[in-house]
């Protein structure tokens, strides 16, 4: 009853006050020393009833309390009221605002898609390159242990004994020659790709990274191929070792790609650019040349070598004639044209090699 007694209380307060647009909000913003004036005046109204013009005054009192909000609470009334007696939706409004509804949703479910796999590409790229950064790693402790293996191989030979002994000159544990699965041709391959290396940095300086013009082709390819062989001089003992580890057919593979890589740096920096049948020919004469000689040097017991050096020369004189004959053949010049550009395709795809030049 206490509830409903006070709910009936509100309502006449209302009644009273809707004659001057003032709304119950409008006293329940004010400070308690006006809502316990209004409650005073309200209960005198409902204990005695007032004159005409007393009522008039405390209405009028109330009012300019109320009339800072009142022509807001008007508008707000007004809009209200005009909304409630707006005309109802039509079914293509309303079919309108399902559209809208579900284009929403399906707005938020394709940008969630893609958070997703924008954070799915940032998850893999940081991922990669954490997985680069440890290879980095790794590779840099391989290259160190490797280094520092080479000057065993007098006495050890291309074998994990040696690479063992490098790793622990290097400050690693022994243990470490796991990371060498293929063992002394390991070491082999390491030896040959820094050879590789150092020659076509050596004629990327002499010719200006291809740019400047060799007025002697000849000589320079016999030059950097006594170059490339005469790095082997200090393993020469050991080197027949090397040679048969390169020729086991796991090992060949990777092999055939650092001599034909060898060998195609060496005839581009000579001048050769050209696209015809001479392209193949070349690099597989001095691919030949080259093994020729490194297997002639082994078994060279002349001062400083001179006499693999003549062979050298011989061998590549007899190639520029081999190659004057050969091109002055012009019936027989497509067939072979498209038998060492099928092999040559097919073998660089195996190898998976590129001769593209920049």
């Amino acid at each position: 009853m206490a509830n409903f007694s006070a709910l009936n209380r509100m309502i006449k307060l209302q009644i009273l006050l809707n004659s001057k647009n003032v709304h119950l909000s409008h006293i329940a913003c004010r400070n308690l020393t006006c809502s316990s004036v209004l409650a005073l005046r309200y209960k005198q109204s409902q204990t005695t009833q007032e004159p005409p013009e007393q009522c008039q005054r405390t209405q009028q009192h109330w009012n300019s309390h109320a009339s800072n909000r009142s022509t807001k609470y008007s508008s707000s009334k007004s809009f209200l009221k005009q909304t409630q007696n707006s005309t109802p939706l039509t079914s293509s409004q309303r079919t309108l605002c399902t559209k809208s509804a579900e284009s929403i949703e399906d707005f938020r479910s394709r940008e969630e898609k893609r958070e997703a796999e924008y954070e799915q590409q940032q998850e893999k790229a940081k991922s990669q390159q954490e997985n680069e950064a440890r290879n980095a790693k790794a590779e840099a402790v391989r290259v160190k242990i490797l280094e520092a293996s080479l000057q065993h191989v007098p006495t050890l030979g291309w074998t994990r004994k040696a690479i063992v002994q490098g790793a622990e000159d290097a400050g690693y544990p022994s243990v470490v020659h796991g990371m060498f699965p293929d063992g002394g041709f390991d070491l082999v391959a390491y030896f040959n790709g820094k050879c590789n290396d150092e020659v076509l940095a050596t004629m990327q300086k002499e010719t200006e990274n291809g740019a400047k013009e060799i007025s002697n082709p000849l000589e320079f390819l016999v030059r950097f191929v006594r170059m490339r062989t005469e790095m082997t001089i200090p393993y020469k003992a050991q080197w027949p070792q090397a040679v048969a580890l390169m020729a086991l057919p796991k090992n060949a593979p990777t092999s055939l790609a650092q001599l034909l890589t060898l060998v195609d740096d060496i005839c581009y920096y000579s001048g050769d650019r050209s696209v015809d049948i001479g392209w193949y020919t070349r690099r597989v004469g001095l691919a030949g040349i080259f093994k020729m000689t490194e297997l002639y040097m082994l078994q060279d017991n002349s001062l400083d070598h001179s006499q693999t050096w003549e062979f050298l020369q011989n061998r590549m004189d007899d190639a520029i004639q081999l190659q004057s004959t050969f091109m002055k053949m012009g019936g027989v010049t497509n067939e072979v044209r498209k038998s060492f550009n099928s092999t040559f395709i097919t073998a660089r795809n195996m190898l998976g090699l590129n001769y593209n030049k920049s």
